[in-house]
């Protein structure tokens, strides 16, 4: 199994003057630049023949934007929401949805997450190394790509494939 960890587009920079600041940055959305690189790469991920079975996205705007241009380049067919991909999400409790689903999980060999820093490059360093170390750095719009034998999904167990700017996709 393959798991594309895929770090939302450039997005409108948070509201300093918001009263609500976890409100705001739920609502910040993709830049028009945000957008077009999101495009490119996906343009790109179309040329390698990359194809993903499921994408599965934070619920906070600019990574449902992300997530949706993917969809819209037909780089998968299906799209799910999970809350654990948020900000403030964590990878146990992530494992567990993953794990609890009623459709079988080992039927999926490409697999996408779409979300944020420092939680997509924490969660690569947990799959691969078993522990965090603040060594990955995933910048917007890139992806860290990480294989599983036997299509299961756990920590520690992750070999490291690719890690990709958008600048090398675009």
């Amino acid at each position: 199994m393959y798991l594309y960890l895929i770090r939302h587009g450039i997005a409108t920079d948070p509201d300093p003057f918001a009263v609500d600041k976890i409100a705001s940055d739920e609502l910040r959305s993709l830049t028009k630049l945000g957008r077009k690189k999101v495009e490119q790469v996906a343009d790109r991920l179309i040329k390698l023949e990359v194809e993903f079975d499921l994408i599965i996205t934070s619920p906070l705007v600019r990574a449902r934007q992300t997530a949706d241009l993917l969809l819209d380049n037909q780089l998968s067919s299906q799209l799910e929401v999970s809350q654990e991909l948020k900000p403030s999400g964590n990878l146990p409790a992530w494992l567990q949805e993953w794990d609890a689903r009623s459709i079988d999980p080992t039927t999926i060999s490409q697999l996408a997450l779409v979300g944020h820093e420092p939680n997509l490059s924490q969660w690569a360093e947990l799959f691969v190394f078993g522990k965090v170390c603040d060594r990955l750095i995933l910048k917007k719009g890139g992806i860290i790509g990480l294989k599983f034998e036997k299509n299961r999904l756990a920590i520690g167990t992750a070999q490291l494939c690719c890690l990709l700017s958008p600048k090398y996709l675009i």
